[in-house]
């Protein structure tokens, strides 16, 4: 048996047809029978029927169950092949969210910049599919927000940026803008604005609330934080944010709040996915240059 015969089996058992499987491969009709007759001596079993009147093939049970080993072997192989395509690559990737990245990346840029031009960025807004994508290995390392302070995954290398409180925000004519500092119980009957659900900051306010017993009186869920801060600002509602997303907002008013929940910022590096040396190396200066900007 020889690899090619698996996959023109492949081929036949999803086109049906030995004509468009020779085709595809610049075959002779005859070299798919002769693979197809190696596979059926290899496993001595028939594994597709003809009906040369209706000019139809069909897989035998047995047909079935080689088709179905064919495609994991040879995906096993296409994935072994891009593995080591990977391994060599000098390309480098790392995850940021728009908004946090905007502040942080000054600061790290300055001193990537061997790495410039093969270096990839992948962004997303959320920072719970981010971590979600280090986690698969889809993205090696990347910054990201939580609300829990460690992390604790045996898979999981993690350096700690910032911590972050969150504030009341509200428009310039609210009446809490004149506080110099609110309470959980001030926020009662407060219409609020915040991410929609599935972000982290949604979730953190939620808890929060849930542990201060506060029932807001109503609350919107915005995609976009230009959507939330634009709603502050015109006096809609008010919002509970990091200073981080708020910026540049003379019409926005920051009232610190007490008891505030904390937003953590941190680098995190998958350690048990595969990846090439550059990549690592790239990690490893990535770490460094953390620790020396924001520890």
């Amino acid at each position: 048996m020889k690899l090619n015969d698996l996959l023109y089996f492949r081929h036949l058992a999803e086109t049906r047809s030995f004509s468009e499987t020779a085709d595809l491969f610049y075959l002779s009709q005859p070299t798919v029978s002769i693979a197809l007759k190696r596979l059926e001596d290899e496993y001595n079993t028939t594994l597709i029927t003809r009906n040369h009147s209706k000019k139809s093939v069909e897989l035998t049970d047995s047909g079935q169950i080689v088709y179905q080993s064919a495609l994991d072997i040879l995906n096993i192989l296409e994935t072994v092949k891009e593995k080591i395509s990977n391994m060599e690559t000098q390309d480098v990737y790392f995850g940021l969210l728009p908004t946090i990245g905007s502040h942080y990346l000054p600061k790290i840029m300055p001193h990537l910049t061997a790495y410039l031009d093969n270096l990839h960025f992948t962004e997303e807004e959320s920072s719970d599919l981010m971590y979600e994508k280090v986690k698969k290995g889809e993205i090696p390392a990347a910054i990201v927000g939580s609300d829990q302070p460690f992390f604790e995954e045996e898979w999981l290398t993690q350096i700690p940026i910032a911590e972050n409180e969150l504030y009341l925000w509200v428009s310039p004519t609210h009446p809490l803008a004149r506080r110099k500092r609110v309470k959980p119980k001030d926020l009662k009957n407060l219409s609020l604005v915040t991410l929609a659900k599935g972000y982290t900051h949604q979730r953190m306010v939620d808890d929060w609330a849930k542990k201060n017993d506060i029932d807001f009186k109503r609350i919107h869920y915005a995609n976009e934080i230009q959507t939330s801060n634009s709603m502050v600002a015109s006096g809609m509602s008010a919002s509970l944010m990091i200073d981080l997303l708020v910026r540049d907002r003379s019409d926005m008013i920051k009232i610190p709040l007490e008891d505030s929940p904390k937003f953590y910022i941190r680098l995190i590096i998958n350690n048990k996915v595969q990846t090439s040396t550059y990549q690592k190396q790239f990690n490893t200066h990535l770490i460094k240059v953390i620790n020396k900007e924001f520890n």
